[in-house]
C-alpha cells in the first residue's frame, strides 16, 4: 500500500490564544501613546525655544542698528548746542530758535510712553534722541544764502562731488534726490568760512539750480560787513549737512496703520494686546513727530535701559579730568548729563561730556511658557528673566532675553569745553 507524502497534522501545534493577542496589542498601544507623549513634549519643547530663539535673533538685529545710531550722535552736529563755543546765534534767548534745536544735543535721555503690562511688572524702559547726520555723510559746498522775505534760499553749488555721487547731474528725478536727503522738517547746518556754525529748519528743496529752502524759525544771522562777528553772506562759500534728531522708545504701534497686521491676531495670542516693541522714528526741529518715520527695531521689547560713562572734573583746562561710569537705572545722575539740556545749568554736567553709553535691550518671546518667575532663597534673582503676562504681572511668564554693549562716541573725543 502506497503512503502518503505529506506528515500528519500534530495535535500539538496551534497558533497565539486570544489572551496572547490581547495582551500584545495591548502592550503595543502602551508603548504608542507613551512615544506619542514624548513626541507631543518635544514638538512643545521645540516650538517655545524657537519662539526663544526668533526673539534673541530680532533683539540682536535692532539691538546693532541701536548701536551704530547711537555711535553716530553729534556726527556733524552740536554735542549741546546750549554751550557750544563753535554756534552763530543764540539758542538760549533768541525765541525764534524751535523746540528741539533750542535743546539740540548729541543725545538725550528720556522716558519711553507708559505700558500697561510692563508697568505691570515694574519696568519703566527708557527713551533716548539722538541728534546728528544720519540721512548722509556728506557736506555739501554753498553759494552762501539769501532772505527772500518769507524763506531762506541756500544755493548749493553745482558739479561739485556730493551731488556727483548722489547721481544727481545723470538724473531726471532731481527733485526726489534732493528730497531723500534734504528731508522737509528736518535741521541744516550752515558753516561759513570761519568755521562758525548756525542752524536752519528746511521747508523745501528745489532742483535746477539745486537749493534748499528754509523758514525763518529760527532766525539765521546773515553778514552784510566784514565787522559782523559771524554769518554767511549770499555768494559767499560755505557748506551745509542735514541734522536729523532720530528717537528711540519702547511703544506700542497698534493705533499706526502701516503696523495694523501685526496686531490683528491680538484674540488668538491675548497677551498680544498690551505688547510693546522698539520703535525708531524722526522728530522735526519743533519736536513733533514726521509722519511715516516710525520703524519697528525688534518687537516684543520689555525694557530699554542706558548708562554712561562720561568726564568729571575742568574739561576746558585739562584740569584732572576723570572718566566716571553711571550705570543703568542711576537716573538721577544720568539725567544730569544726558537729560533735557534747557534743565542742565551747571557747567559740571551736559551731554558734551558723556563719552559713551552703556545700552542694555531686553525682549521676550511671543508666547508665556512658565507658570513660575526665577526665584532664589524666596527673592526675585537678580536680572531680567521673565515677565509676567497676567494681572498684574502674575502667571504665565514669558522668558526675556537681555543684551548689553557699551558704544563709545567718537563725535564726542574731542569735545574740550564747558
Amino acid at each position: 500500500m502506497l503512503r502518503s507524502s505529506f506528515p500528519r497534522s500534530r495535535a500539538w501545534r496551534s497558533g497565539f490564544t486570544l489572551v496572547e493577542l490581547m495582551v500584545a496589542i495591548t502592550g503595543g498601544l502602551i508603548v504608542s501613546i507613551v512615544v506619542f507623549e514624548l513626541a507631543k513634549d518635544a514638538s512643545r519643547f521645540y516650538k517655545s525655544e524657537t519662539r526663544t530663539a526668533d526673539a534673541t535673533l530680532a533683539g540682536m538685529v535692532g539691538f546693532e542698528r541701536l548701536q551704530n545710531d547711537i555711535a553716530r550722535a553729534s556726527f556733524m552736529a552740536s554735542p549741546n548746542v546750549r554751550r557750544d563755543p563753535s554756534i552763530c546765534g543764540n539758542p538760549v534767548g533768541d525765541a525764534s530758535w524751535p523746540t528741539e534745536l533750542k535743546h539740540m544735543a548729541g543725545l538725550r535721555i528720556g522716558s519711553s510712553p507708559t505700558n500697561t503690562m510692563l508697568k505691570a511688572n515694574g519696568l519703566a524702559p527708557d527713551s533716548i534722541t539722538l541728534a546728528g547726520s544720519f540721512s548722509s555723510v556728506e557736506e555739501f559746498p554753498i553759494w552762501g544764502v539769501t532772505n527772500s522775505g518769507s524763506t531762506y534760499i541756500v544755493a548749493l553749488q553745482t558739479k561739485i562731488g556730493p551731488l556727483a555721487r548722489m547721481g544727481y547731474d545723470a538724473s531726471k528725478t532731481q527733485l526726489q534726490i534732493l528730497s531723500s536727503v534734504f528731508g522737509v522738517g528736518r535741521a541744516l547746518r550752515i558753516v561759513d568760512r570761519s568755521g562758525k556754525a548756525q542752524y536752519g529748519t528746511i521747508s523745501a528743496v528745489k532742483a535746477s539750480p539745486p537749493q534748499v529752502i528754509l523758514s525763518h524759525k529760527p532766525t539765521l544771522r546773515l553778514r552784510t560787513t566784514s565787522s559782523t562777528i559771524c554769518g554767511i553772506r549770499a555768494n559767499e562759500t560755505g557748506y551745509v549737512n542735514v541734522v536729523n534728531f532720530v528717537k528711540y522708545e519702547v511703544k506700542s504701534l497698534k493705533g499706526t496703520a502701516a503696523y495694523a497686521p501685526i496686531y490683528s491676531d491680538a484674540g488668538a495670542t491675548p497677551w498680544d494686546a498690551d505688547r510693546a516693541e522698539l520703535v525708531r522714528s524722526e522728530v522735526d526741529t519743533s519736536g513733533q513727530a514726521i509722519p511715516n518715520t516710525d520703524e519697528v527695531v525688534a518687537e516684543y521689547t520689555v525694557n530699554l535701559k542706558f548708562g554712561l560713562s562720561v568726564v568729571s572734573g575742568t574739561i576746558l583746562n585739562q584740569t584732572d579730568p576723570t572718566l566716571t561710569t553711571l550705570v543703568p537705572g542711576d537716573t538721577s545722575n544720568i539725567l544730569k548729563y544726558a537729560g533735557d539740556t534747557i534743565g542742565i545749568t551747571s557747567q559740571t554736567y551736559g551731554p558734551q561730556r558723556v563719552r559713551a553709553v552703556r545700552v542694555r535691550l531686553s525682549v521676550r518671546s511671543r508666547e508665556a511658557d512658565r507658570s513660575a518667575n526665577i526665584t532664589a532663597g524666596g527673592a526675585i534673582a537678580p536680572g531680567l528673566y521673565r515677565v509676567g503676562l497676567g494681572a498684574n504681572g502674575t502667571a504665565p511668564f514669558a522668558r526675556v532675553r537681555t543684551l548689553q554693549a557699551d558704544v563709545s562716541l567718537p563725535n564726542q573725543m574731542g569735545t574740550l569745553w564747558n
